[in-house]
């Protein structure tokens, strides 16, 4: 007889299958792999030498010009966290915590399962406010892969997701304005240009 916790954790794992699988967003989100991102093609934003490091991982990356790091306080979901100079825009890394169910050959391509995974918990909180604002996208940088989604998230400001794997983890990087700051202020292009900059140095 199975002991209640594996009882209850195949359970859970069902269930966060099932919710993947039956957004309408899982099967429209193939796009074909390309080098850079076609929406946003520029990564050349100035990096300084300033780095950031992951709480979970080795990753590191290098900080923005006009952007400073900081401290997630209390909030230990967020690995690493950047703030622009002027607290008008964000950016941070979040580990995906479900490696066993990217694993688990359910799919066969991991990274388009973990960007759906990752969306499904976004429709979750938001509800009928999420709105896709992009097609998804796959693209690579260093024959590394990440796939890429964008949506209207609180207060209706856009948020761009990248998804991607390292040493065997998965993390979404996410780029957005803040919500009382950042409205009007920023130009997503231009702050998803500085996002695109940083996942290009990953290796």
């Amino acid at each position: 007889m199975k002991k209640l916790p594996q009882i209850l954790n195949n359970f859970f794992r069902a269930v966060i299958i099932t919710a993947v699988f039956s957004s309408p967003f899982f099967f429209n989100s193939c796009a074909t792999s390309r080098t850079g991102s076609a929406l946003y093609p520029e990564a050349d934003y100035p990096l300084t030498s300033d780095t950031a490091y992951s709480a979970s991982s080795d990753l590191t990356l290098r900080v923005p010009r006009g952007w400073v790091k900081a401290e997630p306080g209390e909030n230990k979901t967020i690995d690493l966290w950047l703030i622009r100079s002027d607290f008008s825009a964000t950016m941070n890394l979040v580990a995906l915590n479900a490696d066993s169910i990217f694993h688990s050959g359910t799919v066969e391509d991991s990274l388009l399962f973990a960007l759906n995974f990752s969306r499904q918990l976004k429709i979750n909180r938001l509800g009928e406010r999420y709105k896709a604002l992009q097609e998804d996208e796959f693209f690579s940088f260093n024959q590394k892969r990440f796939g890429a989604y964008e949506y209207q998230g609180d207060e209706g400001l856009p948020v761009r997701v990248v998804i991607f794997t390292h040493k065997g983890m998965y993390f979404e990087f996410s780029a957005l304005p803040t919500q009382a700051v950042g409205q009007g202020k920023v130009d997503p292009k231009e702050l998803f240009r500085v996002q695109q900059s940083l996942i290009a140095t990953i290796r």
